[in-house]
């Protein structure tokens, strides 16, 4: 990390050797080819394979399944350091991350045993069902339905949005359903809802083409589609209906390596811009030496610190046992705003070549504008800290 940033109060030497392990990855494994994995769309199997042997996938999954139970902040080291050159890679980690994460805190202990160690490896990818098309940011309203019938549970629905259900690891979902478990759940209210590890390969599951999207090109993405899908009982994850509510409470930590990815973003925009005003000349001068330039890049740089001064102190604060339910929300809306406003800027100061595809800032700022969306928007983490000063909305 820049020298002014170690933060002594947040990083011992394990988090810096993991952040220094982390860099010296990125510039060899995933800054050859990045520009092209966007372009095509596609990701590279190659790849997760190289981040699967580094440890990525499992850094939340204890040891005894094969992760490395690191904590928050080696999490969001990993997802900044992704993120300043691919941020493509970095959701792709981060899904299938906290999925594992969330499995091992849902599963018994055979389904534990079974799938877990292929989790936290990458060999196998297990996405997170929740999104649907008519849900929004009202994750709760959810149509797909499960009901017992003998031993299995019958699932019938869709799911939107999903990462990491179309590649040659994918194998599961974590897929969350609603129920009425007596037909009795009085009218106008929501049935409760479980989750459950459903198979991607299983009879009636089909995966929808991928999405051509702005941006996170490269990373995977696809509808799912469930048509009297059998689960047997025993893939019943947590407790029967308190699935969604089981998910929520666990990963409201998740916001903030998307905080991380925010800055990771930032400070691949600021370098970006810095290499390029120190390269250019304009009316006879280095680019670098106008104050208007110069100003511009001060603020990529104050903004980008102020991201990552952010999404350290709430994983700081998750780490040392400490509430985050305010740092979370404040931390992902934040740093995801700031990494828009760098992205607008350092396009804007690379002048035509920050219109250009496969300029570096051009694919930061197309990726840029999901990340005040996706892990909750905006408007729900405002909601949010307004609940917490006691606003009633």
């Amino acid at each position: 990390m820049p020298e002014e940033l170690n933060l002594p109060w947040c990083f011992d030497d394990e988090h810096l050797a993991w952040q220094k392990t982390m860099a010296e990855f990125c510039q060899r494994v995933v800054a050859p080819g990045v520009v092209e994995r966007d372009l095509r769309g596609e990701l590279d199997p190659d790849l997760i394979g190289e981040v699967g042997r580094l440890g990525a996938f499992g850094l939340r999954v204890p040891e005894a399944y094969g992760g490395s139970g690191a904590d928050l902040r080696s999490m969001c080291i990993a997802a900044e350091e992704f993120a300043v050159l691919d941020s493509s890679l970095a959701v792709t980690v981060h899904v299938q991350a906290i999925s594992a994460s969330l499995f091992h805190h849902l599963a018994s202990e055979d389904l534990r045993a079974e799938y877990l160690p292929g989790m936290a490896t990458g060999e196998t990818f297990c996405a997170f069902g929740l999104t649907e098309p008519t849900g929004g940011s009202d994750a709760g309203n959810i149509g797909t339905r499960a009901r017992r019938d003998g031993s299995d549970w019958v699932i019938d629905g869709a799911k939107q949005f999903i990462t990491n259900t179309g590649t040659p690891f994918s194998k599961y979902v974590i897929l969350f359903a609603a129920h009425d478990r007596d037909g009795s759940a009085p009218s106008g209210s929501r049935s409760p809802v479980s989750a459950f590890l459903v198979p991607l390969d299983a009879p009636g599951v089909t995966v929808g083409p991928k999405y051509p999207k702005m941006g996170w090109r490269s990373s995977d993405t696809h509808p799912l589609y469930f048509d009297g899908v059998r689960v047997p009982a025993h893939h019943l994850l947590g407790q029967e209906g308190r699935g969604y509510r089981e998910a929520l409470a666990f990963l409201t930590w998740a916001r903030i390596p998307i905080a991380a990815m925010s800055a990771g973003l930032a400070r691949g925009c600021l370098e970006a811009t810095l290499e390029f005003v120190a390269s250019r000349e304009s009316f006879g001068q280095a680019l670098s030496s106008y104050q208007a330039v110069a100003f511009g890049v001060a603020d990529l740089s104050a903004m980008t610190d102020t991201a990552r001064l952010l999404t350290y102190d709430a994983a700081w604060k998750y780490d040392t046992g400490r509430s985050i339910d305010r740092e979370a929300a404040v931390s992902k809306l934040m740093a995801s705003e700031l990494a828009n406003k760098v992205a607008y800027q350092a396009t804007q100061l690379h002048g035509g070549y920050g219109f250009m595809d496969d300029s570096h800032v051009t694919r930061h700022y197309r990726d840029a504008r999901i990340l005040t969306i996706g892990e909750g928007t905006s408007e729900v983490q405002r909601m949010l800290i307004a609940r917490g000063l006691g606003l009633p909305v």
